[in-house]
C-alpha cells in the first residue's frame, strides 16, 4: 500500500483501528477527519463518541492466565483476536485506514483490515500499517501519517517535540552510577518482561532495566526466576490494563503471595502503572510514560512529576 494518498480538497475520511494511531492523528490536527475508531481508542476523550469499527474476540475481564492461554492458542491456530466490523466500515466509507502489523495480540492487524476492505467496493481505500518497535520508529509513524494526509510540517514538529521532551528527562536523571535496577513486568500471570521500546524508555528515565535491557522481544519467565532477579524497583504495567484492572488480578491469593515474596515488595518498591494509557501505546504520550518512570526511579529529582502522575497514573503497591 502507498503512503501519499491526499484528497484533492485536503479532507479525508479516516478510520483508525489502533489507539496510538488515533492519538498521532489527533496530534497532527486530523481529529475532525476521523470518522471511525477501534473499540480500544479512548484518547483524547473527544473522539470516544465516534463509531467503533472493531471488537475483541476475547473477554478482557477474565483472569490474566486464561487470557494468555487463549491468546497463545488463537495465534497458534491462525485465528484473529479482534474482528473488524465490516458493516460499520462500509457505512463510514473511509478514504484512509490506519492499522498495524507489529503484533497480532495488541490490536487489529493488517491482515484483518485487508480482509475487511475486500468487502468494500465503493471507492479506493488507502491502508497505512504502522510497525513501531524501537523508539526511533515512533517518529517514523508520525511521518507516515503526516505524508499521507498532507501534515508533513506537523509531523516534523511532533517528531522534534517528542525527542526534546525525552532528552530533557534524561538530562536530569543523573549518571548511570545512580540508576536503580528495574524490572518491567508487562504481564503477571505468567510473568513477561517488557521489551520493544520500554527498556529504552527506562534508560532515558534513569533506570537500568533487567532481563531485557535492549529493544528485544518480551521475555516470558517462571516465578522462581523472577524471585532471583535483584531488582531495586518493579513496575507492573500489563498491556491494555488500567491500574484498577491490574489490582483486580492481584486479588488472586497465589499471585499476590508471589509478589509479596519479592525483595522489592519488602522495601516498598513495587509500583502498579497504567499499562493501558501509557507504556504499551506507541504514540506521542510515550513521553509521559518516560515521565512516570522518572518519577518512580528518581522521586527526589523529579518532584513535579511525582505530583503530576502519582495516584493517577501509578501507585505504590504494598
Amino acid at each position: 500500500m502507498g503512503t501519499s494518498f491526499v484528497m484533492s480538497n485536503g479532507v479525508m475520511r479516516i478510520v483508525s483501528l489502533l489507539s496510538s494511531a488515533t492519538e498521532i492523528a489527533c496530534a497532527l490536527g486530523l481529529e475532525d477527519q476521523l470518522v471511525g475508531i477501534s473499540h480500544e481508542c479512548d484518547y483524547p476523550r473527544s473522539i470516544t463518541h465516534l463509531p467503533k469499527v472493531s471488537e475483541a474476540e476475547l473477554d478482557p475481564s477474565r483472569p490474566s492466565q486464561e487470557i494468555d492461554r487463549d491468546v497463545i492458542r488463537m495465534v497458534r491456530d491462525g485465528l484473529s483476536i479482534y474482528r473488524v466490523l465490516t458493516d460499520v466500515l462500509e457505512t463510514l466509507k473511509p478514504d484512509l485506514i490506519l492499522t498495524q502489523d507489529q503484533c497480532d495480540v495488541c490490536a487489529v492487524t493488517l491482515k484483518d483490515v485487508e480482509k475487511a476492505v475486500c468487502h468494500l467496493t465503493h471507492q479506493p481505500t488507502e491502508i497505512i500499517s504502522l510497525r513501531p518497535y524501537v523508539l526511533d520508529d515512533l517518529p517514523k509513524t508520525f511521518h507516515q501519517i503526516g505524508k499521507a494526509t498532507g501534515k508533513e510540517a506537523q509531523a516534523e514538529a511532533l517528531h522534534t517535540e517528542f525527542w526534546i521532551r525525552l532528552n530533557q528527562i534524561n538530562a536530569r536523571a543523573g549518571t548511570k552510577l545512580n540508576y536503580p535496577k528495574v524490572l518491567l513486568l508487562e504481564w503477571l500471570d505468567p510473568p513477561y518482561v517488557a521489551g520493544g521500546w520500554m527498556p529504552q524508555l527506562a534508560v532515558l528515565a534513569g533506570g537500568a532495566p533487567l532481563v531485557v535491557s535492549e529493544p528485544e522481544k518480551f521475555q516470558k519467565l517462571e516465578w522462581d526466576e523472577v524471585e532471583k532477579i535483584p531488582a531495586d524497583k518493579i513496575l507492573i504495567l500489563p498491556c491494555g490494563f488500567t491500574m484498577e484492572r491490574t489490582l483486580q488480578d492481584l486479588e488472586d491469593d497465589t499471585l499476590s503471595r508471589r509478589l509479596k515474596s519479592l525483595a522489592a515488595y519488602k522495601t516498598g518498591q513495587i509500583y502498579i502503572c497504567d499499562g493501558n494509557q501509557f507504556f504499551n501505546r506507541p504514540g506521542p504520550r510515550l513521553t509521559e510514560s518516560c515521565e512516570i518512570m522518572a518519577a518512580i526511579f528518581h522521586p527526589e529529582q523529579f518532584p513535579e512529576l511525582v505530583k503530576k502522575h502519582s495516584m493517577t497514573n501509578y501507585i505504590s503497591w504494598n
